[in-house]
């Protein structure tokens, strides 16, 4: 998960030990330099920490859940500027269709898997299901802040 985070070029041990410093938690930088470079592990009270200072949860928990079979899924504040409740909705359409198109032709007797998916349509799938949700989840934040209104 460090290495990802290092791919990602989200992680530099001296910025990160300064913005723990900067909330009150005070951890030497060497130490923080062996869980970066495998030699030790990160405390698990420190991941959501992790996953706040980089932004990006999904990098952060992801690895584990996906073990798990769970998948960590982004749920926006609500619909960005410039969209309404019609084009969200016309979005979720537009992702659904997608998805069974997608699924549909893994499905056909010539995909590569014949009528079985295989790994790099799963790969597909997953992708636009995601999308999916996402969508979703701006119309039930969007559905949310409406009604407070």
């Amino acid at each position: 998960m460090l290495a990802s985070l290092r791919e990602h070029d989200l992680l530099k041990v001296e910025a990160f030990v300064a913005w723990l410093g900067e909330h009150d938690i005070h951890i030497d930088r060497t130490l923080v330099s062996h869980w970066t470079a495998g030699r030790s592990h990160l405390p698990a009270d420190l991941l959501p920490l992790l996953a706040e200072y980089t932004e990006r949860p999904d990098l952060v928990f992801g690895e584990f859940l996906r073990d798990l079979g769970q998948d960590v899924v982004n749920i926006p504040v609500g619909v960005p500027k410039g969209k309404d409740l019609t084009d969200v909705m016309m979005g979720l359409n537009i992702s659904l269709g997608r998805l069974q198109a997608a699924l549909m032709e893994a499905r056909e007797p010539t995909s590569p898997g014949g009528e079985a998916v295989v790994e790099e349509e799963r790969v597909l799938l997953r992708k636009l299901l995601n999308d999916l949700m996402h969508q979703a989840a701006e119309l039930r934040a969007e559905l949310k802040l409406r009604h407070r209104s």
